[in-house]
């Protein structure tokens, strides 16, 4: 899919985004005095992909890696039991200096998340206290991370159990995730004001390409309007058209119809 004009619309949005950064640029919750290095608050950039007709619902996500990191803040990973197997690596990954697993700060198994979060008070305050959830090759998804969940919180993404965990888990943070709710448009999170111009520009690319090339996702000419957008540090949205459906619209009619026009127009007078 061309979008010649998607590099300029990601200027012009960052630029935007980031014009009154100076005062929320670094978090400052209590867990930062002891983390080796202030994480930045960056702000999301995301795209908007519009839809001439609505796909059919389904209630399994699509997911697509795209070349840089996307997702920032705190991160909880759900993993098959024993939890501690997986903690041990976190924690040696994570004195080793990896910037991904530094950022870790839960691990727990389905075995525990299903006994310790049963009431939907304790699953809100799940959905509240992490930025990001993993869920790695767990064999039956759990359902205290589905329906009100995902009201609270974005869609978990699913790290199936195929190569290693440490590698695993750095894809999932290149990971964007695409919902099938059956609605007219989607949003999807492509980065943050962190990356650079290039970066987002690979990521945009890389994103919508895989898109249209797979068989369960969109094609280009369902396609109505794609846009990137974003919100800044006073919650005022910003979107930027990037693409825009063509329609053919014929400039004569064919001449049954053009004679069925002039003679309603008769039938009137």
């Amino acid at each position: 899919m061309e979008t010649p004009r998607s590099r300029e619309a990601l200027e012009k949005l960052c630029e935007f985004l980031l014009r009154e950064a100076g005062h929320s640029e670094v978090s400052d919750t209590l867990e930062d005095l002891f983390a080796t290095a202030p994480q930045k608050a960056f702000r999301k950039v995301d795209v908007e992909v519009a839809f001439l007709v609505s796909p059919v619902a389904h209630r399994v996500p699509l997911y697509y890696i795209v070349p840089h990191e996307i997702h920032q803040g705190s991160i909880c990973i759900v993993t098959p039991p024993p939890q501690r197997r997986y903690k041990d690596e976190v924690l040696k990954l994570s004195e080793d200096g990896d910037a991904i697993f530094q950022r870790v700060k839960r691990v727990i198994d389905s075995n525990k998340l299903s006994v310790k979060f049963t009431h939907p008070v304790t699953v809100r305050a799940l959905a509240k206290s992490f930025d990001n959830f993993f869920v790695y090759g767990v064999k039956k998804y759990p359902p205290q991370l589905t329906g009100e969940f995902c009201g609270h919180q974005r869609h978990p993404i699913w790290v199936p159990r195929r190569s290693p965990f440490a590698e695993r888990i750095r894809e999932a943070a290149k990971t964007v995730v695409v919902p099938r709710r059956g609605h007219n448009s989607v949003t999807c999170c492509i980065g943050h004001t962190g990356l650079s111009i290039e970066k987002l520009d690979e990521n945009l690319r890389s994103f919508l390409t895989q898109l249209t090339n797979d068989p369960q996702g969109v094609t280009h000419e369902n396609i109505l309007r794609i846009r990137v957008m974003g919100m800044d540090y006073k919650n005022r949205c910003a979107g930027l058209p990037i693409f825009c459906h063509t329609f053919q619209i014929p400039r004569t009619l064919p001449e049954g119809e053009e004679e069925g026009r002039q003679t309603k127009k008769r039938k009137k007078e």
